[in-house]
């Protein structure tokens, strides 16, 4: 299927493709298996200004939109879906954030500075009560005199090499409860990071619980409304969402160009294994998915690029395309036979990391119910409203 994507959009696309197959391909499986990500990549990442890719030129970005960030995600997904569902949180999920409910003073101290590649964003939302139901998390931001207060404990929080975290929480002040969201700065005090988890897959984005030790927030790093984390800030979390898909999408294509490249130079039960019916039909099938997947990612990301934002589509779109990554995936893997299942081929972790991506940014569950509260019109679990 043919999209059409700008000469300005397919030169970043080129770029993170050579990245990718110069630079990240020949230490994917290290970063696999050693669960990080090798600093020469992060600076790496800083001087082909894909840091900035969404930030605009006023806070040191390239002000690019957001089919652009998603081509650089796919392409470095191709040979590390770990790194590049890292970046997505980089490129675009923190980014987008204070860009759209940040202060004109947050987005020129923390803006400029993750844009340059100086300082790491990290997201802090997930709690064992979940992910989007906010009214069942116990992260407190409390007012104390001209500041606040946070206490609380986030799971599952990707932080790479993060030195700014764009924390969310219940607010509660004067009788009155809401949803509201702080940044942190890792030197202040109370800030503790736990030592990262040891995952199934996407093992190179450095996750694992922060404990916010009744950290003193300073009001000018309040992010928007103190009772409202406002609808921008879930504006932001759908963008994220498809950052997350293109690197879903990536994931998918690493694999099936590496499957291909094996099927047409394997010999098996006689005779070239792509002769194989059930091979070849396979392969068609998974090609026409990922063609269909496509699609539907760069639809949605021209949507919000021309100002048509649909957040309703962005969960369709992370729900279906991951789900059909993990379904094909497996498939691909299975081709692979008894090699697929040795970490020495260095084709498992696509497997692995197209598992994660089901979880990660969101389950496809949670997305589908808010497709479904669209579709049936009844409220979804998804909401900021505390009430």
């Amino acid at each position: 299927m043919v999209l059409k994507f700008t000469e300005e959009q397919e030169m970043f696309r080129d770029t993170a493709r050579r990245f990718a197959q110069k630079e990240v391909e020949p230490v994917a499986n290290q970063i696999d298996r050693d669960e990080r990500t090798p600093t020469v990549l992060y600076q790496r990442c800083a001087e082909l200004s894909f840091y900035g890719l969404y930030t605009s030129e006023e806070y040191d970005g390239l002000g690019k939109n957001l089919t652009s960030a998603c081509l650089v995600l796919e392409e470095i997904s191709k040979a590390s879906p770990s790194l590049g569902g890292l970046l997505s949180v980089q490129i675009v999920l923190c980014p987008a954030t204070l860009d759209i409910a940040g202060s004109e003073d947050q987005k020129r101290r923390y803006l400029s500075a993750a844009a340059r590649g100086e300082k790491a964003m990290a997201w802090s939302s997930t709690e064992p009560s979940g992910t989007c139901y906010h009214r069942a998390h116990q992260t407190r931001i409390t007012r104390d005199g001209n500041g606040y207060r946070l206490s609380g404990v986030k799971i599952f929080c990707t932080q790479g090499e993060a030195e700014t975290y764009l924390v969310f929480g219940r607010s509660e002040a004067d009788g009155k409860v809401g949803y509201g969201g702080v940044i942190v700065e890792k030197s202040m005090q109370g800030l503790q990071p736990a030592p990262y988890e040891d995952k199934l897959g996407w093992r190179g984005t450095n996750t694992g619980t922060v404990n916010y030790n009744d950290i003193y927030i300073p009001a000018e790093n309040l992010i928007g409304d103190f009772y409202t984390a406002r609808s921008d800030v879930g504006l932001a979390n759908s963008m994220g969402s498809l950052g997350h898909c293109a690197s879903s999408l990536g994931c998918l294509e690493g694999l099936f160009d590496k499957t291909v490249s094996y099927v047409k130079d394997r010999e098996l039960y006689g005779g070239p294994m792509s002769r194989l019916q059930p091979i070849s039909y396979w392969l068609a099938e998974i090609w026409a998915k990922m063609e269909a997947c496509r699609a539907m990612l760069y639809a949605v990301t021209q949507a919000y690029d021309a100002g048509r934002p649909a957040p309703v589509h962005a969960s369709a779109c992370k729900a279906y395309l991951c789900d059909t990554v993990a379904e094909c995936t497996g498939k691909l893997l299975q081709m692979w036979g008894g090699a697929g299942i040795m970490n020495s081929t260095g084709v498992n972790r696509y497997f692995r990391d197209a598992r994660a991506k089901m979880v990660a940014e969101g389950s496809s569950e949670i997305h589908y119910d808010i497709v479904a509260s669209t579709v049936l019109g009844i409220p979804s679990h998804v909401s900021f409203d505390m009430n």
